[in-house]
């Protein structure tokens, strides 16, 4: 590399940190920074306000994650101590929770739904796997972990069947998704044909996708009565644990963990 080019790289960083510095004051300056333990990075750290809406954007300083991703580690500590020591799949894994996931636990398998390449198979070393028609065999994982997928499933009906199928006696289904309990009944907001077509219900929502820059379709609104959906179709009892804890850095919009026992 030329001295040149080093130089400007040289200059170009310390901008960056310049920039950043005089962001992380002005939050500071304006109560938008708080001391605090993540359940994630495990350790003492500053929770930052970057924006109104926190579940997407109260960040770690330390391992960058967020409120919900906070929540879910936090659930599956307080419920399942011994998760590092499970047989867990986590589906359309993404962000700092799946990192941690990923490292503590011995067996832990992480899939992505892939359009061009058949399930079961390989793409850049991920598993293909989709949740409506898994690959898997009968009571396989001890737990099963998803997200904010499920606002995105076209067949959730399916999805549910084969999450308690691949699932052992006394597993678990561990999930988050944007959940409106104002709402009696879920909202369907679109749906495939059989010719393929997806049929709008609903004005078109999509939410951000890691593995695909058009983004995810939001399928379904959830509301009041998705534990007795989840129950009929996949014949598990679900429990709703919400905790709200500004020392832990677990704030803001759609705070709810779900977790699904299959009997």
């Amino acid at each position: 590399m030329s001295e040149i080019k080093v130089m400007a790289f040289i200059i170009s960083r310390t901008l960056n940190k310049i920039k950043y510095t005089s962001e992380y004051f002005a939050l500071l300056l304006n109560g938008k920074v708080s001391n605090g333990y993540c359940p994630i990075c495990d350790q003492r750290t500053q929770f930052i306000e970057k924006d109104t809406w926190l579940r997407d954007f109260y960040v770690c300083s330390q391992c960058h994650s967020i409120p919900r991703q906070r929540a879910l580690v936090l659930a599956l500590e307080r419920f399942y101590p011994e998760w590092k020591n499970l047989k867990i799949h986590e589906s359309s894994p993404g962000g700092s929770s799946s990192d941690a996931i990923e490292k503590h636990c011995i067996e832990y398998l992480p899939t992505q739904f892939f359009q061009d390449i058949p399930l079961g198979k390989l793409k850049n070393g991920i598993q293909c796997e989709n949740l409506e028609k898994m690959t898997f065999k009968d009571n396989y994982f001890d737990l099963m972990i998803t997200q904010d997928v499920f606002e995105h499933v076209m067949n959730p009906a399916d999805a549910f069947r084969e999450i308690c199928r691949v699932l052992k006696p006394g597993g678990a289904h561990i999930f988050t998704m944007p959940w409106y309990p104002h709402l009696k009944k879920t909202v369907q907001r679109a749906r495939q044909l059989n010719s393929g077509e997806v049929e709008f219900l609903e004005e078109a929502v999509y939410h951000g996708n890691p593995i695909d820059s058009k983004g995810s379709l939001v399928t379904f609104d959830w509301g009041l009565d998705f534990t007795d959906f989840i129950y009929v179709n996949g014949g598990m009892s679900t429990t709703i644990y919400r905790e709200r804890d500004r020392n832990k850095g677990i704030d803001g919009e759609f705070l709810e963990v779900f977790i699904s026992r299959k009997l």
